[in-house]
C-alpha cells in the first residue's frame, strides 16, 4: 500500500499523465453542456438527448483507448521499476551497481512509463536524476518535453527543476517551438496556487515567447489572502490583534467590613480604570508581488510591442486596459502569423 505522502505525490502527476498521453487541451473531448430543465419523460428507443451523448465518454475514441492501454503498461512496469529502484539505487552506494541500474533504467523509455519514471526517482541521487532526464531528453518527443516542463514547473529539489528546464530549453531551441502539450503545462503551473510554481511557470512562458499567456501572467503578478472575523459583530472570533495606548488607574471599587471582638477592620476590593485609545483589527489582507512574473510579463509584452512596457509596472488596471485596446490583437496577429504556411521564394509576391 502505498503512504499517504506517495498518494499525494501520484495525485499531483495525474495532470501531467494526461497531459503527456492524451495531448493538449481539447482532445479529452467536448464540454459538458447543460441539460435541459425538464426532459422528457419517455423517448423512442436510440433517441438519447446531445447533452448525455457529450457527457458519456465514447469507448472508441483513438485517445481513450491509447491512454487506457498506457495505463495497463504503467501498471506492470511500476513494478518492476520499484524493483529495480530497491536492487539497484536507494541505499545501495557501490557505484559499479549503480551504474548497471542506470543502463537498465535506460530501458524504460516508453512516453506511457514517464510519469512513472518522475513519481518513483525523482527523490534519488543526482546520477539517476540526471539519467531521468536524459531518458525524457533523448526520446526527442512531445511526451518529453512535457514531461521535462512539468519538472522545470513542479519539481521539488530546485536542482532537479533546473536540470529539466536545461534539457526543455535545449530541445525547444533546436526544434519548432513550445508544443501544446508544454503550453498546457506551463499554463497549469500559471493557474496553482503555489507562488513557487507561478514563477517557474512565468519564467518558462517568457523564456519560450509564449505571447499568449500574458493575461494570465497580468492576472498572476499579483497574489492576496483574505484574514477576517466578520467583524465588531462578527462571529465571537475575537480581533486579529489589537493595540491599546492609554493609562491604568486603580480605585477602591468595594469595602467589606470585618467586625471581631473589640475590634473592626476592613477588606478592600480593587479594581482598574483604564482611559485612552484602542485599535482593533477584524480583517486583514495581504498583497503579494510575483517579480518573476512581473518580469515576464514586462519581457513578453515589450517583445511584442517593440517598446519598453516597464511603465506599466504593477499597475492591473493599466496592463488590462493595453490587453483589451492593444495587446489582444497583436497576440492574435503573431499567432496567425506563426501559422501561415512558408512561402517559397517562387512563390513570394514581386
Amino acid at each position: 500500500m502505498m503512504s499517504r505522502c506517495e498518494q499525494g505525490r501520484s495525485a499531483a502527476l495525474r495532470p501531467l499523465a494526461l497531459a503527456v498521453l492524451m495531448g493538449a487541451m481539447g482532445t479529452a473531448g467536448p464540454a459538458l453542456a447543460q441539460p435541459p430543465e425538464k426532459p422528457e419523460q419517455s423517448r423512442p428507443e436510440g433517441d438519447v438527448p446531445e447533452w448525455l451523448r457529450r457527457a458519456v465518454p465514447n469507448p472508441d475514441d483513438p485517445a481513450r483507448q491509447q491512454y487506457s492501454q498506457h495505463q495497463k503498461q504503467r501498471v506492470v512496469a511500476e513494478k518492476e521499476l520499484r524493483k529495480l529502484r530497491a536492487t539497484y539505487f536507494k541505499a545501495i552506494r557501490n557505484p559499479k551497481i549503480r551504474a548497471e541500474g542506470i543502463v537498465k533504467l535506460h530501458d524504460y523509455n516508453s512516453p506511457a512509463l514517464f510519469p512513472s519514471l518522475i513519481e518513483i526517482f525523482q527523490h534519488e541521487q543526482d546520477d539517476v536524476r540526471t539519467a531521468v532526464v536524459d531518458i525524457l531528453y533523448l526520446s526527442a518527443s512531445d511526451e518529453g518535453d512535457a514531461s521535462l516542463t512539468w519538472i522545470a514547473i513542479e519539481g521539488e529539489d530546485p536542482e532537479f527543476r533546473a536540470m529539466a528546464k536545461s534539457r526543455l530549453l535545449e530541445r525547444i531551441s533546436a526544434g519548432n517551438g513550445a508544443s501544446n502539450r508544454v503550453r498546457l503545462v506551463i499554463l497549469q503551473g500559471l493557474k496553482s496556487q503555489n507562488d513557487a510554481r507561478i514563477g517557474a511557470a512565468a519564467q518558462l512562458a517568457g523564456q519560450l515567447g509564449l505571447f499568449e499567456t500574458i493575461p494570465w501572467l497580468i492576472n498572476a503578478q499579483l497574489g492576496g489572502s483574505t484574514a477576517s472575523t466578520g467583524g465588531a459583530g462578527g462571529d465571537g472570533q475575537g480581533a486579529l490583534a489589537w493595540i491599546l495606548v492609554g493609562q491604568q488607574q486603580a480605585f477602591v471599587s468595594d469595602l467589606t467590613p470585618v467586625v471581631g471582638e473589640s475590634a473592626v477592620a476592613f477588606d478592600p476590593q480593587l479594581s482598574t480604570l483604564t482611559t485612552g485609545t484602542i485599535l482593533r483589527v477584524f480583517d486583514a489582507h495581504v498583497v503579494t508581488y510575483r517579480t518573476e512574473v512581473n518580469a515576464a510579463l514586462i519581457g513578453l509584452s515589450s517583445r511584442l510591442t517593440g517598446r519598453d512596457m516597464s511603465g506599466l509596472g504593477w499597475n492591473q488596471p493599466a496592463w488590462g486596459q493595453w490587453y483589451r485596446d492593444e495587446g489582444k490583437a497583436m497576440i492574435a496577429a503573431k499567432r496567425d502569423e506563426a501559422q501561415a504556411p512558408a512561402q517559397s521564394p517562387a512563390e513570394a509576391p514581386k
